[in-house]
């Protein structure tokens, strides 16, 4: 009899199927490494690349498409997520074209806006004067709502027949005036040239405003005859044969040196014995001081209008069909490219350097220096420019003045320039207003001169956009020279020789801008300045929010990529791990039943 614990052979089970014993092997089954567990691979896709189990899947694998690409190269896609691109992928990849775009916009923009002057130089090819343009139009025939006025002030000479007669020690001036005048101003014989530059001839009228004069029209005032002083020098320069004639004959009209006039004749005309002689009128009738300037001008104007070069717009270059002067010692004196005084160049003002305007009143160019800024009207920023105090200057103390010399040896003094040759051998000295800035010696004969530079300097406030003086004087004095000559001898015995005369004074000013001109100034002014610092820095903020933007994106990138990758090295693993694992499956057995002891000793 064995023990319990003693080997005993037991009953086998059989197969169902032949009946026969099954072996001890057989109670444990080991799953193939190829069956993997449906919980963990259910949801696996048969299509791809990948690695599962050490096995290589390459059948069936697709061509990934353009945004594919893109989104893998972004980051919102690696090689083990063979998907198609989610809303949000797209979504993401449109918000990233988006800030890129805005970033460029917003960059191209900030570097025009603050490097550049492309904003400022668009805005001024609206100032170009274009042939039909709306500007030349303008121009050629403006709005009277934009005259300029004129105001005259007439050197009165109440004492003067007393001073001559020895009876009174100075000569008395009176400052008479303004008589002012609305000045329009067309262009006549205009021609638009192939070189970018237009000719023309100015056409000026007035019309006489009592409301803004001082006085009259027809008030009487003393003063010097021009005619009869003009008509000396050239009497002088005749040859005897002429002159002796020409002398008598001036004498027989019995010509005053001082003689009392209307203003309005002194002004605009009055027919004088000496202007109708052949030999000193030229055929004229009548003589006034601002006769020339009523109707259309005999000088002729060329000037640039800007359309090849923004910088050239306005410069003069050519005055009576000549690229320069003749009336001076020197090339630099007879240069006439300074600007039309009616507009400038905004260039030529961006950086407050010296500006040159031509005066045909003084037939030269005249700087004029950068004072400061100002504000007029409402509120409107302009740049004020004054001309320097030495402009008529001696030239001792301004050495480019010699060539407005014409005899260095006896240069006038300073605050004068002989203009004889520009007013057609008349003996014009302009100065300023009561001869501001001049020297003294030209006026200690005189009672009345009161040089005041408030009210006697040029000065202009221009508008640092648009170019043109929005207000300001141009102050020009006209005086005449006493040549004691032989007709003049006897009448002008007590005056000096080479006596300047002060004749009259005039001011050029913009006349006073309507509420409704002064509205549309105001909002094309801070319109367009609007406009520029709005550009300016919203291109600098589009680009800041933008680049800030596209920096957030690509950190967000950069943590779904690494979080991406994770995933895929967690899957990757759990895949193969899955591929090793083992499945046992328990078979219900029979529990064998106790050996009877019968069994056991046949068994045995």
């Amino acid at each position: 009899m064995s023990t319990p614990h003693s080997h005993s052979t037991l009953p086998c089970a059989k197969d169902p199927e032949v009946g026969q014993p099954r072996s001890r092997e057989s109670d444990r089954t080991v799953a193939p490494p190829a069956i993997k567990s449906l919980t963990l691979n259910s949801t696996q896709s048969r299509t791809g690349t990948g690695n599962f189990g050490g096995f290589s899947m390459t059948n069936g694998a697709e061509k990934p498409t353009v945004l594919q690409m893109i989104l893998e190269a972004l980051g919102l896609r690696n090689q083990a997520q063979n998907r198609e691109p989610t809303s949000k992928d797209i979504g993401t990849l449109i918000m990233l074209g988006v800030m890129f775009l805005l970033f460029v916009v917003g960059v191209t923009g900030f570097f025009v806006m603050w490097f550049t002057e492309y904003y400022n130089n668009t805005m001024l090819e609206n100032l170009i004067l274009a042939e039909n343009s709306d500007t030349a139009k303008s121009w050629l025939n403006p709005d009277p709502k934009f005259d300029t006025l004129l105001k005259a002030h007439i050197f009165h000479y109440p004492n003067i027949d007393d001073y001559l007669a020895g009876r009174a020690d100075k000569i008395k001036v009176v400052d008479v005036g303004p008589l002012t005048y609305q000045e329009h101003t067309v262009k006549d014989e205009v021609s638009f040239n192939k070189n970018f530059t237009v000719s023309f001839r100015d056409r000026k009228s007035y019309k006489f405003l009592p409301e803004k004069s001082a006085i009259g029209e027809h008030e009487v005032v003393r003063v010097p005859n021009v005619p009869l002083i003009s008509a000396a020098g050239p009497v002088k320069r005749m040859k005897v044969v002429e002159r002796i004639p020409v002398s008598l004959l001036i004498n027989q009209f019995k010509e005053p040196l001082f003689k009392n006039l209307t203003v309005f004749d002194y002004l605009w005309g009055y027919e004088d014995s000496i202007i109708k002689l052949k030999s000193l009128g030229k055929g004229r009738r009548r003589f006034g001081l601002l006769m020339s300037r009523n109707g259309t001008s005999v000088d002729s104007v060329q000037l640039n209008t800007g359309e090849d070069d923004i910088t050239k717009f306005s410069v003069i270059t050519q005055f009576n069909g000549m690229p320069q002067l003749d009336y001076w010692e020197g090339e630099e004196c007879n240069r006439i490219d300074g600007s039309e005084p009616s507009m400038f160049s905004p260039h030529l003002l961006q950086d407050r350097s010296t500006v040159n305007v031509f005066l045909q009143v003084l037939c030269r160019k005249v700087p004029l220096n950068f004072e400061k800024e100002v504000t007029i009207y409402n509120d409107i920023d302009v740049l004020r420019y004054r001309t320097p105090m030495d402009v008529f200057a001696h030239p001792k103390n301004n050495s480019a003045n010699a060539c407005y010399c014409h005899n260095t040896e006896l240069c006038l003094p300073s605050g004068v320039i002989n203009a004889t040759k520009c007013y057609g051998d008349a003996p014009i000295f302009p100065s300023f207003p009561h001869f501001f800035t001049g020297d003294p010696k030209l006026y200690e004969d005189f009672e009345g001169i009161e040089p005041d530079a408030a009210v006697h300097q040029t000065y202009a406030d221009i508008h640092p956009r648009f170019g043109f003086p929005i207000s300001g004087a141009s102050r020009v004095q006209i005086n005449i020279m006493l040549d004691k000559t032989p007709i003049l001898r006897n009448q002008g015995r007590r005056l000096k020789n080479a006596t300047i005369l002060p004749l009259m004074w005039i001011e050029i000013t913009s006349g006073d801008f309507s509420e409704e001109v002064l509205h549309t100034l105001y909002i094309s002014t801070f319109g367009l300045n609007a406009i520029q610092q709005t550009l300016k820095y919203g291109t600098l903020l589009i680009s800041v929010t933008s680049f800030s933007l596209i920096v957030a994106g690509v950190y967000y990138l950069n943590s779904r990529r690494e979080e991406q990758l994770q995933e895929s090295k967690s899957s990757a693993e759990l895949e193969a791990l899955n591929g090793e694992i083992v499945v046992v499956h328990h078979i219900d057995m029979p529990v064998p039943l106790p050996a009877q002891e019968g069994s056991s000793h046949r068994a045995a």
